[in-house]
C-alpha cells in the first residue's frame, strides 16, 4: 500500500485542540460559583465568611449529589469519554488525505487524458492506494469497455457503499448525542421524586428537598453538556464526508469517459489471436 507523505492537516489539529479544550472546560476546570441564599444570623452578629461566595469546582458539585448522582454522572462520564474517542478517530479517518488524496487524483487525471490508456495501468494504480476513491475506480474497471451508463452506475453503487461505511463510524456520536439528554432527564425525574417525597413528609426538611432538586438540575446540565457538542461533531463529520464524495464525482467524470472507450485487454488479446489465426489460414 502506498502511504502518503503528508502529515496531519491543520484542520485535524484544530479539531483535536477544540476537543481538548472542551473536555478540560466541561469536566475539570469549570468553576461554579454557588452562593447560599439564606442569611445566617448568629447571636453575636452575622458571620462575614458565611456571606462570601464559595468557589466550588465541578467535581465538588458532582460529589455533593450523593450516591444516586454519582451513578448518573458515572454513566455520563463514560459517554463523554467514548464520544471524545470516536470524535478523534473520525477526525483522523475522514481527513481528505484518507478519502480523496491528491496524489491518487493526479495520477488518475494523467491516465485519463493519455492517448492510449490501459486497464493494467489503472489496476496498478488502484492497488497502491487503499482509499475509498481507489475502490470506486476499481468498480468502474470491472465494467471497462461497456456503455458509459453501466460504468457510472457501478461506480455510484460502490461510492454509496463507501459513504455508508464512513457514516457508520459517525453513528455512535449521534447515538450518544441522543441518549445523553435522556440519561440527564432520568436523573432529573429521580431528583424530583426525591424532592417531592421529602416534601410529603412535612415541613422542616428543606435541606433534603434541596438535595433532590440539586441532583435533578446537575444531571440535566451534564446530559446537555455532552449531547450538544457531540451532535455538532456528528453533523460536521457527516457534511465533510458528503462534500468529499461530491468532489469525487466531479474529479472522476473524465475517468468514466476514459473507461468507456478503453477496449478490455481480454477482448484485445482475443481479437489479435483470431486475426493471427485468420492470417495463418489465408497463408495455407
Amino acid at each position: 500500500m502506498q502511504v502518503s507523505k503528508r502529515g496531519v492537516g491543520s484542520g485535524a489539529w484544530g479539531l483535536l485542540l477544540v476537543l481538548a479544550v472542551l473536555v478540560l472546560v466541561t469536566v475539570v476546570a469549570t468553576p461554579v460559583w454557588a452562593q447560599d441564599g439564606q442569611a445566617l444570623v448568629v447571636a453575636d452578629g452575622p458571620d462575614p465568611a458565611a456571606e462570601t461566595p464559595q468557589d466550588d469546582s465541578l467535581l465538588t458539585l458532582i460529589v455533593g449529589t450523593g450516591p444516586t448522582g454519582w451513578l448518573f454522572m458515572g454513566v455520563l462520564l463514560v459517554f463523554s469519554m467514548y464520544s471524545v474517542t470516536v470524535a478523534i478517530e473520525r477526525g483522523v479517518a475522514t481527513r481528505r488525505i484518507r478519502v480523496l488524496p491528491e496524489g491518487f487524483l493526479g495520477e488518475v487525471r494523467t491516465l485519463s487524458v493519455s492517448p492510449r490508456p490501459s486497464v493494467s495501468a489503472f489496476r496498478d494504480l488502484c492497488s497502491n492506494w487503499d482509499v475509498p476513491v481507489s475502490r470506486v475506480v476499481e468498480a468502474g474497471l470491472e465494467r471497462c469497455g461497456r456503455p458509459m451508463t453501466e460504468i457510472e452506475k457501478s461506480m455510484e453503487d460502490k461510492a454509496a457503499r463507501e459513504i455508508a461505511t464512513l457514516r457508520g463510524g459517525i453513528r455512535p456520536l449521534k447515538t450518544i448525542g441522543s441518549i445523553a439528554p435522556l440519561i440527564g432527564l432520568l436523573g432529573t425525574v429521580v431528583g424530583m421524586i426525591v424532592a417531592f417525597r421529602t416534601a410529603s413528609k412535612g415541613l422542616g426538611r428543606g435541606e433534603q428537598m434541596a438535595e433532590g432538586i440539586y441532583l435533578a438540575l446537575t444531571t440535566t446540565a451534564a446530559g446537555l453538556t455532552i449531547a450538544i457538542p457531540t451532535l455538532l461533531l456528528a453533523a460536521f463529520f457527516s457534511s465533510r464526508v458528503e462534500r468529499f464524495f461530491r468532489d469525487m464525482a466531479e474529479e472522476l467524470a473524465p475517468t468514466i469517459l476514459c473507461l468507456a472507450r478503453i477496449v478490455p485487454e481480454e477482448a484485445s488479446s482475443s481479437s489479435e489471436a483470431s486475426s493471427a489465426t485468420s492470417s495463418e489460414v489465408v497463408s495455407v
